[in-house]
């Protein structure tokens, strides 16, 4: 049997019985422990104390005295959808609620783009329990605060005692959602907008309720069952009937500290996180092409890559020109001559990827050896180019290639080129590199 919908009246009254046995769960708690800290004489006396001060929340949390009470604190709040405070939590100026404008073709996101903006309440955080009582909805998404936009009271008929405590909860109330005449704060952003020859002071507000909106599509593309089983199915290599979504690069600002109610209610329920997209401009990212034009791939394509590889290894080859040669120079030396070797083996790999007989181009100018090391595909549709291929003789021509390229670059630099000890050692270590080289490049085939 289908359970029926509850009114907003009765959600009214459901949400006056939370608070009241919130409160009284609290004063049970403190009540024990009370009892269990005072002496054997005054147990029963704490006790009929405590029992007076139950009836007392009891009484208070009666409907028709919560609201009351509740219309009175109204005038502490104020519902917004862009506030001061998360500027500066101390800023006492004016927050607003815009009234949505929808505005489908606008180049850019704003709080007209969102079809039901979240509502905001600022204030006093003690109040914040008005907030919730007038952000309730019905069935059908009307808010309560709509109808007491509305002057309708309705909701509240079953609870007030007389036409007349009606006026006054709707005059309360209404003190809430009553625009407040517009100041500025000292600790406010202020903006002096050029305007025909003068200016317009501008005050910005942050747009509490298009961060809520963006909060929201985060954790739910985060954390939603719908978009764990996509995720669980793109591991597993399956079909799914959901997308997955993910935001990158996304930055976590934090507002209000450790007490983030202080700032908005919304805020409070975000646990104080707000989240930033990126909008930094793309990466950009060269499109690679075959090494066209070019009479060996020593001399620009691969020497551009190893560049900043290069400057590192000359300069730390000059800083312990005359240090001892000690472990910890020759693993270092060694570990940065083998990450220019990875470069080749890596740049090698990267152009065998391109459709294979493109070194028969016209445009391309390389010799023969890193044709054959680079186009080895090109053998399929190719005899005479096979036939070299198997020869093998490539591979000892391209490490000299690299060895030739390498010892020029270092000689660029005269302390580097003078016939120390350290320098004969480092010609030693660099054959040896070679020659695992050339035995990279033989595995690649």
């Amino acid at each position: 049997m289908e359970q029926e919908e509850k009114t907003l009246s009765e959600k009214i009254r459901d949400y006056i019985d939370s608070r009241k046995q919130d409160r009284l769960d609290k004063f049970d708690k403190d009540t024990q422990k009370g009892v269990q800290a005072a002496s054997a004489e005054n147990v029963a006396a704490y006790e009929m104390e405590r029992a007076a001060l139950r009836v007392s929340e009891e009484d208070r949390f009666k409907p028709v005295n919560w609201l009351s009470d509740a219309a009175n604190r109204a005038k502490q709040l104020q519902l917004v959808t862009h506030a001061l405070k998360f500027t500066h939590s101390d800023a006492k100026g004016t927050s607003l609620f815009a009234q949505r404008k929808p505005s489908p073709e606008l180049p850019f996101i704003s709080t007209s783009a969102l079809e039901s903006p979240r509502i905001d309440v600022v204030g006093n955080a003690a109040a914040l329990d008005v907030g919730k009582l007038l952000l309730l909805e019905q069935n059908d998404g009307k808010l309560l605060v709509n109808f007491i936009q509305q002057d309708d009271m309705s909701p509240f008929e079953s609870f007030a005692q007389s036409k007349e405590q009606l006026v006054d909860w709707l005059a309360g109330f209404k003190l809430a959602v009553t625009a407040k005449d517009p100041s500025s704060h000292k600790l406010g952003k202020q903006l002096y907008w050029p305007i025909d020859g003068d200016y317009h002071l501008l005050l910005p507000l942050y747009a509490t309720s298009l961060s809520q909106e963006l909060f929201e599509r985060v954790q739910h593309a985060r954390f939603s069952e719908e978009q764990k089983e996509a995720r669980a199915a793109r591991r597993g290599e399956k079909e799914s009937e959901f997308a997955t979504i993910e935001f990158q690069n996304i930055a976590v600002q934090a507002f209000g500290g450790t007490k983030p109610q202080n700032i908005s209610q919304l805020n409070s329920g975000r646990g104080g996180r707000s989240f930033l997209l990126s909008s930094a401009p793309p990466t950009w990212q060269s499109q690679e092409n075959p090494p066209l034009k070019v009479k060996s791939i020593f001399r620009g394509p691969f020497s551009r890559k190893v560049y900043g590889h290069l400057i590192g290894l000359k300069k730390f080859l000059v800083a312990n020109l005359n240090k001892r040669s000690v472990w910890e120079i020759r693993a270092e030396r060694a570990r940065r001559i083998d990450g220019i070797v990875d470069q080749l083996v890596a740049y090698g790999a990267g152009v065998r990827t391109f459709p294979a007989g493109w070194s028969s181009h016209l445009d391309c100018h390389l010799p023969l050896h890193q044709k054959l090391w680079l186009d080895p595909n090109r053998r399929a549709f190719d005899k005479v180019f096979e036939d070299e291929f198997d020869k093998k003789e490539w591979q000892g021509l391209v490490a000299a290639d690299f060895s030739r390229f390498l010892n020029a670059e270092l000689e660029k630099n005269a302390d580097i080129a003078t016939g120390d000890v350290e320098f004969v050692q480092w010609k030693v270590l660099t054959a040896q590199e070679l020659r695992l080289v050339q035995d990279d490049v033989k595995g690649a085939f």
